[in-house]
């Protein structure tokens, strides 16, 4: 990794530190949930809590990365600030690695502090083989939210970035099925969920994780949604370059 990379990376972690609402609220939210609406109800029910878990996380993913992208893209590309540091020598890529592994400090953060509480305070277990192989479920969910998350910094302005970020998530988690359970689901999310990328996102991580069965819909609309979202990030960067600097 190159010292430049480094420099950026520092210099952006700093910036996330000093306005930290959206990290304070991307690593308090999703532990939150867990603590005062899972733990009391389901916490010494090991099946149960351990998809809960793992629902949690992916939960955690889905803020973490879209509240990231989103944000920080939306904004440099309407500050002069941003415009400046298209000029500076070295090119865009350590520029854009820096803001990816920003990105994944803020993922970790949401993420950890879930995995705890499960691991301290419930039942929920697994085997290591089967942590490891939801870790690189996680992977794609990743790859999936931060993909949401850069279309929409491309593809909106800061303001209605802004917006889409405080009232976007729950939407998402609703219509995938995330905060109920399989069998109290009502109809009308039990037909659209498969096609929502957040039950993709889950029922990857959860096969993984605890090795129940799940429909394959889910998993190639997942499969979908990844190539529109990359596509539509593609899209919208050479937009933005052709706009600002052409």
């Amino acid at each position: 990794m190159s010292s430049l990379t480094m420099t950026y990376t520092r210099r952006n972690l700093a910036e996330t530190i000093r306005t930290p609402t959206m990290f304070l609220t991307v690593a308090l939210v999703p532990v939150g949930v867990m603590l005062f609406f899972v733990v009391p109800f389901i916490g010494q029910d090991a099946r149960a809590i351990t998809s809960a878990t793992g629902t949690l996380v992916v939960f955690g993913v889905l803020m973490a990365c879209v509240g990231h992208f989103s944000i920080v893209i939306a904004t440099q590309r309407e500050s002069a600030w941003g415009n400046y540091l298209r000029t500076l020598p070295g090119g865009l890529a350590p520029q854009m690695s820096a803001q990816l592994l920003v990105g994944m400090v803020v993922v970790a953060a949401a993420i950890v502090p879930i995995v705890l509480v499960a691991g301290l305070f419930t039942a929920a277990t697994a085997p290591l083989s089967r942590v490891l192989l939801a870790a690189g479920a996680l992977l794609v969910a990743v790859v999936t939210f931060s993909l949401l998350g850069l279309a929409m910094g491309y593809l909106l302005s800061l303001r209605v970035a802004s917006i889409a970020n405080s009232i976007g998530f729950l939407p998402l988690a609703v219509a995938g099925g995330m905060f109920f359970d399989r069998a109290d689901t009502p109809s009308f999310i039990v037909q659209i969920a498969p096609y929502v990328p957040t039950r993709g996102a889950t029922d990857l991580v959860l096969v993984a994780l605890t090795g129940e069965s799940v429909g394959p819909l889910s998993l190639a609309m997942l499969a979908i949604w990844i190539t529109v979202l990359a596509g539509l990030t593609a899209w919208g960067y050479h937009r933005d370059q052709i706009r600002r600097f052409s």
